[in-house]
C-alpha cells in the first residue's frame, strides 16, 4: 500500500521524492517478509503531507493527488498549513467545485477542493461542507428553466451528447454569492441540480474568462466530453475567433458572407451555379454576387459554401441541423435557420391532440361533406367519386373534414387513411390540415398518428390497430415502397383521397390501385375489397376528350358537389373566390417556324412525350430571349401589387428573373425542383409573410402553394394544356372569404407562336374564365 501510494503524481513532484524513492525500492525487495501496521501506514501520509504541504499549494489545489491516494488508505489530514499557521481540520472548508473554493478563499476560508471519492471521508473526519456557509441571491424573480445549449450554442461543441438536449440553465439577474455573510459578485454557479446564469455579467467579461467560468460549472458534472482544459481549446481558439469575430462583425447578411468566403468572387459565382454564366452575373461586384447567393440559395447558403468556409478556418460543422451547427452560425452572426441541413427531412411521424378554433364550413362545402357521407355508408359496389371545387373554395379542407368525422374519429377496423399526392407542398398542405381539423374535431382523448411517407422518410412501423392513422405519400414514394411489409396494414384502409386526381390515369395510379385491389375499370366489376376513393381537382378533365373520358370512368363519373353549373359564378358573388383580371402581355417573339410545325404535327398525332420535349425547347429559347426579359421585368416593376407569382420559362429562367429583379432593389428568390428543400420552405414562407415581393418559379408551384395573398400571376411559361394553366391561374383564385384577395391580376405573355395563336389556353380560358373549370368539370359527370 506504501509503495503503491506513495507513488501518486503530487508526492512524485515534491522535493522529497529524491529521499522517498530509495526507501521505496528497499520496500519493495523486502515486500514478502514486511508487515505495515495502521498507524505505521497513517504515520507514512501525514508525514508526506507535513513535508509537502504548504499554504500556497493547498490554497491552489496543486494537492489532489496527495489528498487522494492518502483517502484510498483511509488517511485523512488532522491539520493543514494557512498563512495564519496550521489550522485543524474542522476549521478547514471542503467542496467538489473549483468555482465554489474561489469563493470560499476571496472570504478568507481555507477551503481544499476534492473529487468526489475523496470529499465525504474528510467530511466524516470533522471537515467543515463549504455549502454550509455559501448561497446564491438575486435580485427580482429567476427565469425559467431553459437549455444550456439554447443560451451558450458554442458549448454543444464540447458537451456530452446525452447532455445536449437536457442540460437545463436559470438566469438570473445580479447574482452575488455569500459567503460566510460576505457577498462577492458572481456570473455564474452551479447550485440545485441547476446552473444559474447572470447573462449581463457573463457578457461583460471576455469571451475567454467566460468561458472559464462556464466550463468551471460544468466540469465536475460530467457534462463535458472531454477535460475542461481541452474544451477551452477547442472553443477558444483565438485564431478561429478572430476570423469568425471578423464575419460577424459585417453590417449586413451580405457583407458577413463575403467576409466569410475570403472576399473572393469565385466561390460565390460557383454557388450560383449555371447563373453564373451571364454576362451581368459575371460582372457584378463581389458585395452584389454575396446578396444574389443569399437571394438563390436562402438559409443552404451556408452549408453549400461548406468547403469554402474550411478553407478559409472558420471550422463549420461535420454535420447541420445540430446543436454545433447553431452555435457555428451564431458565431458568424446568421440567423438560426442557416443551420438547417440543406435537404432536411420533414419528422416522419407526429401526434396531434386538441382543440382550439376552427371556421365553419360553407354552405356548399357542407354539401359535399353529405355527399361524402353518403359514399361511404354504401353497403354495395365502388365508392369513388371526385371532389371538384374551384381553386380556393377549400377542397382539401372539407375532405379531411369529411376523413376525420366519418373514418378517424368513430371506433371501427379501419380507423385509416392514406392520402396520395404528387409534390412535397401538396403533401405537407394535407398534413397541416389533418392537424387542424382534428385539434377541433377528433375523438376525445385520442391522439392522431399522422404519417409523412416522403422525401426518404421510413416505412411507418406498425402501431396500435385501434389507434387513428393518417399516412401521407407522394404517389412516387409509394409505388416504390408497395413490396414493404410495414405497408401491408394499408391495403384496407377506411379511405383513399388521390389529390390532383387528373394524373389519376398514369400507370403510377393504376399500380396503386391495383394493389388496393381496385383495378377494375367498371363499377359492376369492383371487387368487395375495394376501399373508398376520393379524387380531389379543380380542373377534373385531361387535354384530350378520350382521357377525359378514361379519368370520368375512374371515378364512376361523380362529382361532388353533383350541380356543377354557375358554381364559380355563385362563389365568386360570395366572396369566396377573388375577382381576375386578365391582360395579355405581347412579346413579339416568333420562334423557329420549323420548332412550330413540328409541335403542331405532334400535336395532331398525340404523341405526348415528344411534344413535351419539343415544347420545353421552345421555353428554352424564349427564356434566352433579352428582349423578352426585359418586357418582364419592366412589368413587374411597375406593377402596383405587392405579391408577385412568376411562372418562368426554365430553372435558369426563374433564376435570372430573380437575380435582375433583386438588382433593380425588389426582392425575389427563384424556386424549382432543383432548389434545396430548406432553401424552398424558407422562401415560401417569406413570400406569404410578405418578405419577398416576387417568387420566381420553375414548374413546382402550379399546385400545392398555399400563397392566399398573391395578387399578382406574371405567365411567361408556354404551356398548350388547359388544365395547366387554369392550375398557375388559380394559385390567385382565393378569395377574402377564404383568407385571400378582393382580386387578383393574371399577365400571360403570348409570343407569336403561328398556327398555335388561336389554340393558347389563354384564349380558351379568356372566352369561358368566369366558368371554365366547371364547364369542362361537367364532362367527368356527362362524358360524351
Amino acid at each position: 500500500a506504501v509503495v503503491g501510494r506513495a507513488q501518486e503524481p503530487a508526492v512524485r513532484r515534491s522535493k522529497i521524492w529524491s529521499e522517498v524513492e530509495p526507501l521505496l525500492e528497499l520496500l519493495r525487495g523486502a515486500l514478502p517478509a514486511v508487515e505495515v501496521t495502521r498507524d505505521e501506514l497513517e504515520g507514512l501520509w501525514l508525514a508526506l503531507v507535513s513535508e509537502l504541504a504548504t499554504p500556497e499549494e493547498v490554497a491552489g489545489d496543486a494537492l489532489q493527488d496527495l489528498w487522494h491516494g492518502a483517502a484510498k488508505d483511509g488517511v485523512v489530514p488532522k491539520e493543514l498549513p494557512s498563512m495564519k499557521g496550521w489550522v485543524p481540520l474542522s476549521e478547514v472548508y471542503v467542496t467538489g467545485s473549483h468555482d465554489l473554493a474561489s469563493y470560499g478563499r476571496a472570504a478568507g476560508l481555507l477551503v481544499v477542493t476534492l473529487d468526489e471519492h475523496t470529499l465525504p471521508l474528510w467530511l466524516e473526519q470533522g471537515a467543515q461542507n463549504l455549502t454550509n456557509v455559501l448561497r446564491p441571491q438575486w435580485e427580482g424573480p429567476a427565469g425559467p428553466d431553459v437549455l444550456l445549449v439554447s443560451v451558450f450554442p458554442e458549448l454543444a461543441e464540447v458537451m456530452n451528447t446525452e447532455f445536449i438536449e437536457k442540460a437545463l440553465c436559470q438566469p438570473v439577474k445580479g447574482l452575488t454569492i455569500l459567503v460566510a455573510g460576505q457577498p462577492q459578485n458572481g456570473c455564474c454557479l452551479m447550485w440545485g441540480g441547476r446552473l444559474l446564469v447572470d447573462l449581463e455579467q457573463l457578457a461583460a467579461i471576455p469571451r475567454v474568462e467566460r468561458l472559464k467560468a462556464l466550463l468551471q460549472e460544468l466540469a465536475p458534472l460530467g457534462w463535458l466530453r472531454c477535460s475542461r482544459e481541452e474544451a477551452l481549446r477547442i472553443l477558444g481558439d483565438d485564431k478561429m475567433e478572430q476570423l469568425r469575430s471578423r464575419v460577424r462583425a459585417g453590417a449586413t447578411l451580405a457583407e458577413r458572407l463575403l467576409l466569410a468566403v475570403g472576399q473572393r468572387a469565385e466561390p460565390l459565382l460557383k454557388a450560383l451555379g449555371n447563373l453564373a454564366s451571364l454576362d451581368f452575373i459575371r460582372n457584378a461586384e463581389p458585395l452584389e454576387l454575396a446578396r444574389l447567393v443569399l437571394a438563390h440559395l436562402g438559409p443552404a447558403t451556408l452549408v453549400m459554401l461548406r468547403d469554402v468556409l474550411e478553407a478559409e478556418g472558420l471550422k463549420p460543422p461535420g454535420r447541420w441541423n445540430t446543436a454545433q451547427a447553431r452555435a457555428f452560425v451564431a458565431s458568424l452572426g446568421f440567423p438560426e435557420e442557416f443551420a438547417l441541413a440543406a435537404e432536411a427531412r420533414r419528422e416522419p411521424e407526429e401526434l396531434v391532440s386538441g382543440p382550439i378554433p376552427l371556421p365553419p364550413l360553407h354552405d356548399f362545402q357542407e354539401e359535399v361533406l353529405e355527399n361524402v357521407k353518403d359514399l361511404l355508408a354504401a353497403a354495395s359496389g365502388r365508392r369513388r367519386a371526385v371532389i371538384s371545387l374551384p381553386t380556393g373554395a377549400g377542397k382539401t379542407r372539407v375532405t379531411v373534414e369529411a376523413a376525420v368525422q366519418f373514418v378517424l374519429r368513430p371506433n371501427g377496423s379501419r380507423r385509416r387513411v392514406l392520402w396520395i399526392a404528387q409534390t412535397d407542398e401538396l403533401c405537407e398542405q394535407a398534413v397541416q390540415a389533418f392537424r387542424q381539423v382534428w385539434i377541433n374535431l377528433g375523438a376525445q382523448d385520442t391522439n392522431l398518428r399522422v404519417v409523412r411517407l416522403w422525401g426518404g422518410n421510413p416505412d411507418p412501423a406498425t402501431g396500435d390497430p385501434k389507434q387513428p392513422v393518417v399516412v401521407v405519400a407522394t404517389i412516387q414514394t409509394l409505388t416504390n415502397r408497395l413490396s414493404s411489409a410495414k405497408l401491408t396494414s394499408l391495403e384496407k384502409p377506411g379511405l383513399v383521397v388521390l389529390d390532383e386526381c387528373h394524373h389519376a390515369i398514369a400507370p403510377s395510379y393504376t399500380k396503386v390501385l391495383r394493389w388496393f385491389h381496385a383495378d377494375s375499370p367498371k363499377p359492376d366489376e369492383a371487387e368487395e375489397q375495394e376501399p373508398p376513393i376520393l379524387g380531389l381537382s379543380a380542373t377534373p378533365f385531361r387535354t384530350t376528350e378520350e382521357e377525359s373520358r378514361l379519368l370520368a370512368r375512374r371515378f364512376d363519373h361523380r362529382l361532388f358537389p353533383s350541380d356543377q353549373k354557375g358554381l364559380h359564378e355563385r362563389l365568386l358573388a360570395r366572396g369566396i373566390l377573388a375577382r381576375v383580371t386578365t391582360e395579355p402581355l405581347e412579346s413579339g417573339f416568333a420562334p423557329p417556324e420549323d420548332l412550330l410545325e413540328t409541335l403542331f404535327l405532334l400535336s395532331e398525332k398525340g404523341e405526348g412525350v415528344e411534344f413535351e420535349r419539343q415544347l420545353e425547347m421552345l421555353n428554352e429559347l424564349l427564356a434566352r430571349d433579352q428582349d423578352r426579359n426585359k418586357m418582364l421585368i419592366e412589368r413587374i416593376k411597375m406593377a402596383e401589387e405587392k405579391s408577385v407569382l412568376f411562372f418562368a420559362n426554365s430553372v435558369l429562367h426563374a433564376e435570372e428573373i430573380s437575380a435582375r429583379l433583386n438588382l433593380e432593389g425588389i426582392p425575389s428568390a427563384p424556386i424549382s425542383a432543383e432548389t434545396p428543400v430548406t432553401a424552398r420552405r424558407y422562401f415560401l414562407d417569406q413570400f406569404k409573410q410578405g418578405e419577398l415581393r416576387v417568387l420566381c418559379n420553375y414548374t413546382v408551384l402550379s399546385t400545392g402553394l398555399d400563397a392566399p395573398k398573391t395578387q399578382m400571376i406574371v405567365i411567361a411559361r408556354q404551356v398548350f394544356s388547359p388544365v395547366r394553366y387554369m392550375q398557375m391561374v388559380g394559385r390567385g383564385l382565393r378569395g377574402p372569404k377564404n383568407g385571400g384577395t378582393e382580386s387578383c391580376r393574371i399577365v400571360t405573355v403570348l409570343d407569336n407562336l403561328g398556327q398555335f395563336q388561336d389554340r393558347h389556353p389563354y384564349h380558351y380560358c379568356q372566352k369561358y374564365f368566369g366558368n371554365t373549370e366547371n364547364n369542362v368539370a361537367r364532362s367527368i359527370a356527362n362524358p360524351r
